[in-house]
């Protein structure tokens, strides 16, 4: 819902609005910056753990599937979890 383009049409209205109402003040103009980066550094947060999530379900369904495939070698299923030398390995097929 925040990412939607009424959201954004909204805000513009409501920051131009507010604006209007207070004459475009130096104050208006501090606290506008100040209450934006707040949003924006909350929105961050949440779009970060909302892809975490993603990364984490996409981690589990390719999983799945590289357990489910005969023939398959088990240990490229938990490669996130390895080193960067041993992912290496895997890559040569040692």
């Amino acid at each position: 819902m925040v990412g939607s383009g009424w959201a954004f049409m909204s805000a513009l209205g409501l920051i131009v609005s507010s604006g209007l109402y207070f004459s475009f003040s130096e104050s208006w103009k501090t606290n506008v910056n100040f209450v934006s980066t707040l949003i924006v550094l909350l929105l961050l947060f949440v779009l970060q753990k909302s892809q975490n999530h993603s990364d984490k379900a996409t981690h589990l369904k390719l999983d799945e599937l590289v357990r489910a495939a005969e023939g398959a070698r088990d240990e490229i299923a938990s490669a996130e979890e390895q080193s960067a030398v041993d992912m290496d390995d895997l890559k040569r097929g040692k």
